[in-house]
This record gives structure tokens, sequence and C-alpha cells, in this order.
């Protein structure tokens, strides 16, 4: 009997560490590990959360900063210019709601022209009737996300955790290690990378990261601006340094991001209030930069274009003609943030997938860098909810290449297409400069295909 007895309780010890061991493995493991917040990252962990298909599955937000607090005492230097498809995206997650009862600037109109000449393009309705953009603060979206977060029980977010390693399984059969910085280590089905343009899920990938340092900084500043009446209008005047932009966040202040050259950033970072304000206004209105022949080449083109009447929309030739507003002060201080270009060859691995700036990055000089961000998202969701609707595993490489397809197909166009206005955009070399200004007046002519490239850049 004493035998009997031990070993009964031996059984029993056995039967309880199997018992709490399996418990522990489960409390470790999720279905889907989203490693990054950032505006990318929990909108796709909003995303998932709210999918149907994914309904009994465990998702795991990690976050490397605290939660962070929304301030509305002043505006945030960093905002973004959400296209008509990213707004669509908020909403269905919800996160809209929050952003419309805080506050955003309308972009219903955007005009877009040369210092080295009067060359313009114009973007919008002649009556305003209708936004093209959104102008929100990052910390707004941000905020709004986690609102909606919270109300999604089968997400969890963890705040100041630290990835220190990922291992990516060599089999379909086996799982995605994660280890975190206080030791401890997560399995999950599908890591999700959405941890920025360091990113260190693409570092553990190795797939090759194509990358172009254009040694410039965007400088950014709250500004309270002269307009008088409605600030719906989104400016953009291309320098020899680079691309300065006023963007509209209300009737009396705009958000400017001016890229120039790190020396030239540093020092406007240094200017005070005052001396600072001048020189954005210069840099609105100054002619210095004008080439003589250039401008004499591109008036005549553009009255040619007048008379012909190429021009379809209508009172566009007179909206060329509309000068920016005058920059009345300086609100908080300015700041700045280097600007790179960056393409992960591959998004995907086993069980791992990269979205955001984690597989691209790109010049804001077009505000398109959450945009693909949020495309991303909705492009991976799609393709996670296929595999499951077919009764494929959720990290199936064969959709997970659906996604890198589909979402390269539309980053690269773009990405490429930025990249060369900025070199465009970046010389003085006379016949450069009049063959833009001669493509940009004949292109603000042609209302069709504006309309063409506008209904592209909203998806």
């Amino acid at each position: 009997m004493k035998g009997f007895s031990f070993l009964s309780k031996y059984s029993n010890t056995i039967h309880n560490w199997r018992l709490n061991y399996s418990t522990a493995s489960r409390s470790s493991h999720y279905d889907i590990i989203i490693s990054g917040g950032g505006m990318v990252g929990f909108a796709m962990a909003c995303r998932l959360g709210r999918s149907d298909c994914l309904a009994n599955k465990r998702i795991l937000l990690l976050e490397s900063s605290n939660k962070k607090q929304l301030k509305l005492d002043s505006y945030n230097l960093r905002v973004s210019a959400l296209n008509p498809g990213s707004k669509s995206l908020l909403e269905s997650l919800g996160a809209w709601q929050h952003i419309e009862k805080t506050r955003f600037g309308s972009v219903k109109k955007m005009q877009v022209w040369d210092a080295c000449s009067d060359a313009a393009v114009t973007f919008g309705k002649a009556d305003l009737s209708e936004d093209i953009a959104w102008i929100v603060e990052n910390d707004l979206v941000q905020d709004s996300l986690m609102k909606e977060l919270d109300k999604i029980e089968q997400v969890e977010v963890q705040y100041k955790t630290k990835v220190t390693n990922y291992r990516l399984p060599k089999n379909a059969d086996e799982l995605v290690q994660v280890t975190l910085e206080d030791g401890s280590c997560l399995t999950t089905d599908l890591i999700i990378g959405a941890d920025g343009f360091n990113s260190g899920l693409r570092q553990t990938i190795k797939t090759q990261y194509i990358s172009y340092d254009y040694n410039q900084m965007a400088v950014v500043a709250t500004l309270r601006i002269s307009e008088g009446d409605e600030n719906v209008t989104a400016w953009q005047r291309f320098l020899p340094t680079g691309p300065i932009a006023l963007l509209p966040l209300n009737n009396e202040f705009s958000s400017l991001v001016w890229s120039t050259d790190k020396i030239t950033a540093k020092s406007l970072l240094d200017l005070p209030p005052d001396v600072f304000t001048d020189r954005i206004n210069q840099a609105l209105w100054n002619n210095d930069d004008r080439n003589p022949m250039v401008q004499n080449v591109s008036e005549r083109i553009f009255q040619m274009l007048k008379v012909c009447r190429v021009n379809s929309l209508e009172g566009s030739a007179s909206d060329i003609r509309q000068l920016p507003p005058s920059v009345v002060e300086i609100k908080g201080r300015q700041a700045a943030f280097p600007l790179g270009l960056g393409h992960a060859v591959d998004y995907i691995s086993n069980k791992a997938v990269l979205i955001g700036d984690a597989a691209h990055r790109v010049h804001p000089l077009a505000g398109q860098g959450v945009n693909l961000g949020f495309g991303d998202v909705i492009a991976l969701n799609d393709a996670i909810c296929e595999a499951v609707n077919n009764g494929a595993d959720h990290g199936s490489s064969l959709y997970l290449k659906q996604y890198q397809s589909n979402r390269q197909m539309r980053n690269l166009p773009v990405m490429a297409s930025v990249h060369g206005l900025h070199l465009l955009y970046g010389t003085t070399w006379t016949p450069l400069v009049m063959l833009r200004s001669i493509g940009l007046n004949v292109f603000d002519s042609l209302s069709s295909v504006k309309s063409f490239f506008t209904q592209r850049a909203s998806v």
C-alpha cells in the first residue's frame, strides 16, 4: 500500500507539473504577434482584432515605449496627410470618430510650384467642394486607435516591452520564438514587423535592404498664418535645397514641413522665433532663385495653353497665380528629423512579414509614408483572412506571398516617383529646370490626367 501511495503521489506530481507547463505554454503563445506600435502597428492590431476570420485568435502587440497620453494644449509637430483610403480605414476601425470630435485640418486644394520659375500645378475642385486630404497629428491618430484597441478583448497590448531576439522557424510546423528584454520567451504562428525603418525583424529576416541617404532633414513647426478666411489649401514650393510645405491645421494654424540639407536644417533650429518666421516667408515668397531664361519660356508656354484652352479645369488658370499666406509667428519650438529612402527586397519570410516603414521608407514631399503603411494593413489583413477562409493557416507562405506581390506592385512605383521628383527638383541646371517647368504647366492643363493621378494617390 505504501508503494501504491508513493506512486499515486508521484503520478499526481507529474500530472500537476504537466498541467502547469501546459498552461504556461498556452499563456506565452499567441496566434499573431505584432512587433512595434505607432500608427501602422496599432492599425494592424485593430484591423486583425475586428476581423471575423480571426474571432478566436489571440493577438499580441508589443510596444517598446510607454503608453502615450494625448496632450491637446498645443499641436504635435509630427502630422500626416491622410488620403481617402487611409481615412476609410480609420473610419472602419472606429478611430476616425475620435479624430473628428477632436481636431483635424481639411485640404480642399493643393498648390505646388517651382522656385526657379512660375510653373505650378493645382489639385482640387475649383469650387472647393471636396476634401482631397486630411491633416492629422500622428499622436492623435495613434491615440484614437489605442482607444479602439481597448475595446477588443482578443488583442493584448504590452507597453515598455522590448524585443531582443527573433528566431524564425525553418519548417512549416515550427513556431516563431520572440525573446523579450526581461528574458521571457513568447511563441507565435505569425510575427508582423511594424517596428520602423530600423526594424529588428527585417534584420533577422536578412533580406536585402536598398537604402539612400538624402543628407536632408525635415524641419517641422506649428505656424500661425495670416489667412483671413478658410485655411484649406496645402502649399508646397520646390526650392533648390528641398521642398517647403504648409499644411492646414485649422483656420488659424498650419504645420510646416521644410526639407533641406542637414547644415541648413541645423542652422534653422538655432534661429530665434522671429528670425525663423522671416526665413519661412522668404522661402515661400522670395524669387531670387528664378532663372530668367526658364521664366520667359515658361510664361510663353502658359499663355499658349491658356489661349488654346487645353485646360479644362474651370478657374485653374487663376489658381496658378494664387499666393500663399504669410506666416505671422511660430507657436512653440521647431524640431527636425532625418530623411531617407529604404526598401526591403523581401517583405516576408517563414511566418514573418513586414509592414509600414519596416518594409519601405519614403521622402515626405508627397505625403505618402503612412498612407502606404495603412495600405499594407488592409492588404495583409485581406491575405490572412483569405488564407483562413480557404482552410489554410493564417501564416501560410502562399498567401503572404500574395500580400508581398500586391504591395510591392503598389509601393515601388510610388517610391520611384517620389524619389524621381526629389532628384528632378534638386537641380538648378537650366535644361532640366526648363523641362520640368514646361512639364508642370502642361500637366496642370490636363485635368483628366490630374484626376487620374489624384485617384491613384487616394488608395
